[in-house]
């Protein structure tokens, strides 16, 4: 039987930390890294789209992240599917063309 102490704490996999991802931007268009906070659910289109809209990159740019080991993220998932986490540090990339 569980004592009252023990039904209070959640299980590990029921503890998924803040809803909210916080990561550091990079543009090649802009020395100065810009930061922004997300929900984890957040696509990644959209979230790169906002990031290339505040350094100031013209609409229907086909904005997403790029890791810096060279990795595209999907544009179409979520933050948290493709594994960007709290504190992480992405770059901007035009998947439709140029940066």
């Amino acid at each position: 039987m569980q004592t009252h102490e023990q039904a209070k704490k959640k299980p590990p996999h029921e503890d998924h930390g803040p809803p909210t991802i916080t990561v550091v931007v990079f543009s090649p268009r802009e020395p100065n890294p810009k930061t922004f906070t997300w929900p984890k659910t957040k696509l990644v289109g959209e979230a790169a789209a906002e990031a290339a809209a505040a350094f100031g990159y013209p609409p229907g740019l086909t904005a997403s992240f790029q890791t810096f080991a060279g990795d595209v993220l999907d544009r179409d998932k979520p933050l948290v599917a493709v594994g960007v986490r709290d504190g992480d540090s992405l770059e901007i990339v035009d998947v439709g063309g140029g940066v």
